[in-house]
Formats: C-alpha cells, sequence, structure tokens
C-alpha cells in the first residue's frame, strides 16, 4: 500500500503531475484543490496517494493534504461516483463548503458541481450526512503566492482544456468564460479562471 510520494515535481498540469522519486516517475491524477497548493515545477513535493486497482488499470491519485484524501475515498464509496467523478467534485468545491452542503442538505449547491446532478446530489447528501463531521479548520483552498502567473492566453488555454476534462463541452466553456473574462485579472492564474467559470457554468 502506497500512503504517500514524496519526489521531485517533473511535470505539472491541472489534472496531473509526475513525481520523480529514487529514480522512477509516478504519473498521478490530482483535483483542482491539490494543484492550487503545489510548489513550482522542479522543486519538491509530497502528495498523499490513494492507489486505485481495476481489472484493466492501476492508477494513482494524489493530495496535498490527508483530508483530501479521506474526502476522496467517502465519495468514490458512494454508489455510482467513480474516481474520475470524485476527482471532479474536489475540482468543483472546496471540502469547508461541500461538507457545509452536505450537512445542510443543500443540493441546490451540490447540482452546480462538474458530474453532479440533481440523484447524485441526493445521494451525497444521504451517504454522506454525519461521515464529514463539522467543517474542518484551516482547509479552505488557497493559491499558492506566486504560482501558476502566465500571460493570459496561456492561463485561458490551460483552464479551457482542464475544463473539457472535467466534462463541459466546447461551447459551455466558451460561454462561461465570455462571461466571467472582464473579472478576471490579465495575469490570473489558471485555477482561477476555472474556479470563476464553475461558478456560473
Amino acid at each position: 500500500m502506497i500512503d504517500y510520494i514524496r519526489g521531485l515535481l517533473t511535470q505539472k498540469e491541472v489534472t496531473f503531475v509526475s513525481i520523480e522519486a529514487h529514480g522512477v516517475g509516478y504519473g498521478v491524477s490530482i483535483p483542482l484543490s491539490t494543484y492550487e497548493s503545489l510548489p513550482e515545477q522542479g522543486q519538491e513535493v509530497l502528495l498523499y496517494i490513494h492507489y486505485h486497482i481495476r481489472e484493466d488499470a492501476h492508477k494513482l491519485f494524489g493530495f496535498f493534504t490527508r483530508t483530501e484524501r479521506e474526502v476522496f475515498r467517502l465519495l468514490i464509496g458512494i454508489t455510482k461516483i467513480g474516481p474520475k467523478v470524485g476527482l471532479s467534485i474536489l475540482s468543483g468545491i472546496a471540502i469547508p463548503e461541500l461538507i457545509a452542503s452536505v450537512n445542510s442538505g443543500e443540493y441546490a449547491r451540490l447540482e452546480k458541481v462538474p458530474g453532479v446532478g440533481t440523484k447524485t446530489a441526493q445521494r451525497l447528501v444521504m451517504e454522506l450526512k454525519g461521515k464529514l463531521g463539522p467543517v474542518p479548520v484551516g482547509t479552505v483552498m488557497q493559491s499558492t503566492s506566486g504560482t501558476n502567473k502566465r500571460s493570459s492566453s496561456a492561463a485561458f488555454d490551460e483552464a479551457f482544456a482542464a475544463m473539457v476534462s472535467l466534462g463541459y463541452n466546447d461551447k459551455q466553456v466558451q460561454k462561461a468564460f465570455s462571461r466571467v473574462e472582464e473579472s478576471v485579472a490579465k495575469d490570473a492564474p489558471v485555477e482561477e479562471w476555472i474556479r470563476k467559470a464553475l461558478q456560473i457554468i
């Protein structure tokens, strides 16, 4: 069982990273919440790992905190929620907000999360209520200072690709970005484009 991987961050994308540890490169899928906390490429990083085994594939999912990983494991334990949807949920809503929405039965907020419709939102509340505990202190996601400051076009392109990978089609993403571009600074990081788009899509 792999608990965590500590090593050199050799590749850094919104939904995927590669970490070199002891001469081995590990490909790890991540949620947006983890991406926001990553150091610059070329620096050391530690990610807590969920090792997912299927008949046709073995995959690694990485998280910046143990809390993220535990919430992910609870999510994929719910009927019809697999790792892809689990990552989408953690990418579309902060953990404190997820816990608050589940505990209060706020279906409407959960339905706005990528990959979550009415029935899935209801299952989230029914199966997670009481399991997540109170809203944890100190887990509100914040962007790392100086992380991913790029030209607006590069950030836009990467954010667009990330939104498509979350399950939205090109037309939906283009419409969302058109609505938020006036409120996003030219030097805004990728995650800000994604966050604002997810709020209105």
